[in-house]
């Protein structure tokens, strides 16, 4: 095949792979669109304001939602997807999760005095015939859940911190022999294998 003939072709060709660019682009948008209705989430329509961080944050959505409750009803249940124990902190931030429970006792806060906060919620995982025991029950579940998750993180990150300085330490004592120094290093070792 000569120059002058492949010159030719050009033009068909990019015609070619105009037509199925196009046809790339029309996949691509009904896939995000099945993607959505999959997921019933649009993170576009989630306000910045979320996930709320003080009381006064809080006290302010719970007004907020007293004006406008099937906005943010839709908003509350597109943040929570039906989970409340593993999309909490996409409501709360995780400072005001760890000053809060639902009743209010052993020197926290009661979620429960946010009542519009908490009708949201019912209303994000509501199910037919849910009472308001069941979900008394799953918010509490859900406190604690990710309660246990914030401690963990809090728990790691200080564990690797803590590694971090120790190997950044020079260790000189142990190769003069210093057995003392030799038996912390393997304990501290066994240590951060199993976290």
């Amino acid at each position: 095949m000569d120059n002058h003939s492949l010159f030719q072709q050009i033009p068909a060709r990019l015609d070619q792979l105009e037509k199925d660019m196009q046809i790339i682009i029309k996949n691509q948008s009904n896939i995000l669109a099945i993607l959505q209705k999959l997921t019933h989430h649009d993170i576009h329509d989630i306000p910045e304001d979320f996930p709320v961080n003080t009381v006064e944050e809080l006290d302010k959505l719970d007004k907020q939602i007293s004006k406008d409750v099937p906005k943010y009803y839709k908003i509350i249940a597109k943040i929570i997807r039906g989970d409340l124990a593993k999309n909490l902190d996409g409501i709360l931030g995780p400072d005001l999760i760890m000053m809060l429970n639902y009743d209010g006792i052993l020197g926290k806060m009661p979620f429960k005095q946010y009542f519009n906060v908490n009708n949201a919620l019912l209303n994000a995982v509501k199910e037919e015939g849910m009472s308001s025991r069941v979900y008394v029950q799953l918010i509490r579940t859900a406190f604690k859940a990710n309660k246990g998750r914030i401690a963990k993180r809090k728990f790691d990150s200080k564990a690797k911190e803590l590694k971090r300085k120790d190997d950044d330490k020079d260790y000189t004592d142990m190769d003069n022999g210093n057995k003392e120094n030799e038996a912390d290093f393997a304990n501290f070792n066994v240590f951060f294998n199993y976290v």
